[in-house]
């Protein structure tokens, strides 16, 4: 967007999310912009995601909001996202929804390969018209896609399944849990009750390179799976991008 300086802050990290919100805050308020992007989660952003951008003060900057989807629905995710961001102070001028390779593509091909070549290309030009963004966006200018899933207030996930034989202990796995629910040692659950929190991003599977982690489910849950992404696996979504 042709900024001079660029701060990451990755809150898909546990370790990002412990940091006091009063340190986040003196942060944001260094730059002029603040680009805020999330996975879609069944629908609706996750309850990590939630829990961070409650704890932020906008005072009055400019924000983007952006969501990714796996090719099957946005849900109510990009909406809640602006209404937050809103709330927490922050004049937000653009959004958009922009699809990525779904986390369950290694058992369902949904979305492979997205984003591709058109996609940036549109990323790209939503970046250069954001910075003609005059207005602030309200509520209404935001579309919600509500079904079954998005309505629910339960978050389904598929747990990925681990193969200690595979395994090298080398912690990667653990690192890029964005819930900070594996052991460093050995990969696994640090208890039940992480297995109880584990969202299914799959991002330990992606990051596996031993195939220690796998997602993986029997014929049955596979065959239900097909029918909720039978439309995501044979049509082609678009990009979602506003602007005011």
């Amino acid at each position: 967007m042709g900024a001079k300086e660029v701060q990451v802050i990755d809150m898909t990290r546990s370790k990002t999310r412990l940091e006091p919100s009063a340190d986040i805050n003196t942060l944001i308020g260094k730059f002029d912009c603040v680009i805020v992007g999330s996975p879609v989660h069944s629908g609706k952003l996750p309850l990590l995601v939630l829990e961070y951008l409650r704890a932020m003060n906008g005072k009055g900057k400019e924000a983007i909001a952006i969501v990714v989807f796996g090719n099957r629905d946005y849900g109510i995710a990009l909406y809640n996202m602006v209404e937050l961001l809103s709330k927490s102070g922050f004049s937000v001028n653009a959004a958009g929804a922009f699809i990525g390779q779904h986390s369950y593509s290694d058992i369902v091909p949904v979305a492979l390969g997205r984003p591709d070549n058109l996609d940036m290309e549109k990323a790209r030009q939503f970046g250069i018209i954001s910075l003609t963004a005059s207005g602030c966006l309200s509520l209404d200018d935001v579309p919600r896609h509500i079904d079954k899933i998005s309505k629910s207030e339960d978050y389904t996930s598929l747990k990925p399944v681990h193969d200690e034989k595979k395994c090298i202990q080398c912690g990667k796995c653990a690192k890029k849990c964005p819930g900070g629910l594996l052991a460093l040692e050995t990969g696994l659950y640090l208890n039940s009750e992480a297995k109880e929190l584990c969202i299914g991003c799959m991002a330990c599977v992606k990051n596996c390179v031993q195939q220690a982690k796998k997602a993986k489910v029997n014929l049955i849950v596979k065959i239900i799976m097909k029918m909720i992404f039978k439309k995501a696996l044979r049509e082609r979504k678009e990009p979602l991008t506003i602007v005011a």
